[in-house]
């Protein structure tokens, strides 16, 4: 089918050099032909302003090529695709692979070191301080003096008690002679020998404040600190320096499930390591306990004595780990599980889990699980997980299902 046009050699544009090569080629295409209206016959050369022309446009060829275009672009569209994105790259993380848990933990507790005695010492009577024999960090044996104070008052104070206690002490001697000659009466007796009673009294009184002009070390330890000086006036009870003992301990604070399953739970093995001496540990043994929990922190607060070695001043406030053994007497209802490093287990809510690496390629799977109670480094899985299973053991909370993970070790 055919579409015949007439077009004016007039209506073409001003601008024919590029007109006419468009011309061309489509006639070449289309199998355009041209003819003269008068005669009928082929043009050729150049179209003049006056001619006429007949445009037969072959309308099947149009679509052809049309469609053939149409083609081409597509495929050449289908040629320029993205290139597929692989696989994500497997992330590094530290997996662990689950045995059955023992009823052997270790666990480690923070500790602070205090002496096993601290007192604050202080004078009983007031006065200046003439002897002075303390400094920072001394050291005295028990029974030695620490300091003194001026001591002529309460001297004075013992004569006249002396000489009062003299006085009653004979009167009431003179008054017994009295008596037996029946020359006074009893009560005049008894009111003399309360004199003397008192009087008594009053010569201890007066001989205790003067020894308690000297203050002595009540037992064998250091200073841990001072808090007055060389000729000041102190008063009766007030603290003047704190004498602390060689003996240290480790005080920690104990949770409170450690101190509900204590009676099924053995514990050995208990050392202490100083923060300021790492890798050396000294025995240690339990010496007490509070019977009340911290109303902050709802702990039990425990003491360990150890002794350090004589090369190493251990003094107070030096913090230490206390690490020590545990072992189930009596599991609880015979209870089996997995031992998981606490560092495994994530939270959403109330609920916990753990990501489990399944088949060849290493994909993660979270996996809900059920603990038991305890505290320490691992916890034990009641349900969730077998014994075989591989689990990630740290590093957890930056992964999500499905991604593919490998050993870090790799």
């Amino acid at each position: 089918m055919l579409r015949l046009e007439r077009v004016s050699a007039a209506s073409v544009p001003e601008n024919m050099e590029n007109s006419r090569k468009l011309c061309r080629i489509i006639c070449e295409q289309l199998g355009l032909c041209r003819r003269n209206l008068a005669g009928g016959r082929q043009v050729t050369g150049e179209i003049q302003e006056d001619q006429e022309i007949l445009v037969f446009f072959p309308i099947r060829k149009i679509l052809s090529l049309v469609l053939g275009s149409l083609v081409v672009l597509a495929v050449g569209a289908c040629d320029i695709t993205p290139q597929e994105a692989g696989p994500a790259p497997a992330r590094p993380a530290k997996l662990l692979t689950l045995e059955r848990a023992s009823n052997q933990s270790s666990n480690s507790l923070p500790a602070v070191v205090r002496s096993v005695r601290n007192t604050d010492l202080a004078f009983q009577v007031g006065g200046q301080i003439t002897e002075w024999n303390v400094v920072d960090g001394a050291r005295f044996q028990r029974g030695d003096v620490i300091a003194r104070l001026d001591a002529r008052s309460f001297q004075a104070a013992l004569a006249q008690a002396e000489a009062q206690y003299t006085n009653a002490e004979s009167e009431y001697e003179r008054a017994l002679r009295l008596i037996e000659e029946d020359a006074i009466s009893r009560s005049v007796v008894e009111n003399r020998e309360a004199q003397l009673q008192v009087a008594q009294a009053s010569l201890d009184t007066a001989r205790k404040n003067l020894s308690d002009t000297v203050l002595r070390a009540p037992f064998s330890g250091g200073v841990g600190r001072t808090n007055v000086e060389q000729f000041q006036n102190v008063a009766p009870q007030q603290p003047v320096l704190v004498l602390q003992s060689r003996a240290v301990e480790a005080v920690v604070n104990v949770p409170a499930s450690f101190v509900l399953n204590s009676n099924s739970i053995r514990y050995f093995n208990v050392e202490v390591e100083l923060d300021a001496a790492p890798g050396q540990r000294f025995s240690a043994s339990f010496r007490e306990s509070v019977g009340q929990a911290d109303s902050s922190t709802q702990t039990f607060e425990a003491h360990f004595g150890f002794e350090p070695p004589a090369n190493l001043v251990v003094l107070t406030g030096m913090t230490a780990t206390l690490f020590f053994e545990t072992e189930d007497i009596e599991p609880e209802n015979g209870a089996q599980g997995v031992a998981v490093p606490l560092s495994a287990i994530m939270a959403e809510g109330d609920s916990r889990y753990v990501w489990v690496v399944t088949g060849r390629d290493k994909v993660l799977e979270r996996r809900d699980v059920t603990l038991g109670d305890g505290v320490g480094e691992k916890l034990i899985v009641l349900d969730g997980l077998s014994i075989g299973d591989t689990i990630v053991a740290a590093g957890g909370a930056y992964l999500q299902a499905g991604d593919r993970v490998r050993s870090w070790q790799d």
